[in-house]
């Protein structure tokens, strides 16, 4: 769609964002005086699925709804920036210092636990669907997310090397699918590869047979427990891999540059395990706990700019 082309008595289109089925336009909104992000949705329902999800969360690693433009348009904040798949290719060895991926992943760690707990599931956690505006990691395009009580879909959805075995399989789905998505997203943070063989048209998701290669095959500097910590977000087992609670803290012990991203000597889950452990009615989640010492000092490489 060319710039200057009118979507509606509102919008005008300054710049294409994302091509695809539901492309993303910068466009100008003329009522609020401001750039937008407009999604054009193929159907009404669609369209009123996707910003009813959107309209419910409320975080600063997820993009923000603005509402709607007639049957098709879908309004979100414009965020300037390279997505995060841009910024991995754009660095010379094509992977991110282990200190910046882990800064990364508890930023989206954090995002997902929050669609967790408003009752949806993102379904497709990938570099490409993530912005860094400003330095700042922020998860977009809810198309394919659903909410956790739904009945699933009788296909599956989502990015298929990003895909959890389960979702592979039409099989029930739970937040541990996100846990798998970002497991993969850190992967190729840090090793610019997938950990699972390339699919085929005959067999498109390895990840049901497969085992996933050790991130330390690709980069040796590495930690082992990072390394294990990874892995066990990629488990065929949904049941096996951590609950977001205990990964995002695990993560963190692996930043060893630069800035932490809380105070030393806090924990954020000290105070909310107890609780949340009571209003589940105080019995333990089939999901493990992670045991995670403090790494020794790691090489590391230069920041992500």
């Amino acid at each position: 769609m060319e710039v200057g082309t009118r979507l509606s008595a509102q919008l005008t289109v300054l710049g294409a964002i994302k091509d695809g089925r539901d492309p993303v336009y910068i466009v100008w909104h003329h009522g609020a005086w401001c750039p937008m992000a407009c999604k054009i949705i193929r159907t009404p329902a669609k369209l009123q699925r996707e910003a009813g999800i959107l309209s419910a969360l409320a975080h600063p690693n997820i993009v923000r709804c603005l509402g709607t433009d007639g049957s098709r348009h879908l309004l979100m904040e414009f965020l300037e920036g390279p997505t995060l798949s841009q910024a991995r290719r754009e660095r010379p060895d094509g992977w991110s210092s282990i200190s910046d991926a882990m800064r990364v992943a508890i930023h989206l760690g954090a995002a997902l636990q929050h669609v967790h707990e408003r009752g949806f599931l993102h379904m497709d956690v990938k570099g490409s669907n993530v912005i860094l505006a400003r330095g700042r990691p922020v998860l977009f395009d809810f198309g394919v997310a659903r909410p956790r009580d739904e009945p699933r879909p009788t296909g599956y959805a989502g990015t298929h090397p990003y895909m959890a075995p389960e979702e592979c399989l039409c099989r029930p789905v739970t937040p541990a699918v996100d846990v798998f998505g970002l497991g993969v997203t850190i992967y190729k943070l840090l090793t610019g590869q997938l950990p699972f063989p390339q699919g085929t048209e005959d067999e498109p998701h390895p990840q049901i047979r497969e085992q996933p290669a050790s991130a330390r095959h690709y980069r040796r500097a590495i930690p082992a427990r990072l390394d294990a910590l990874i892995l066990s977000c990629l488990h065929r087992d949904p049941a096996s891999r951590p609950r977001l609670v205990h990964l995002i803290p695990a993560l963190h012990d692996f930043i060893r540059t630069g800035p932490p991203m809380w105070p030393q000597g806090f924990r954020p889950t000290d105070d909310i395990g107890a609780d949340r452990t009571t209003r589940s009615g105080g019995g333990r989640s089939a999901e493990p706990d992670i045991a995670i010492s403090t790494p020794s000092p790691i090489p590391d490489q230069p920041p992500l700019r």
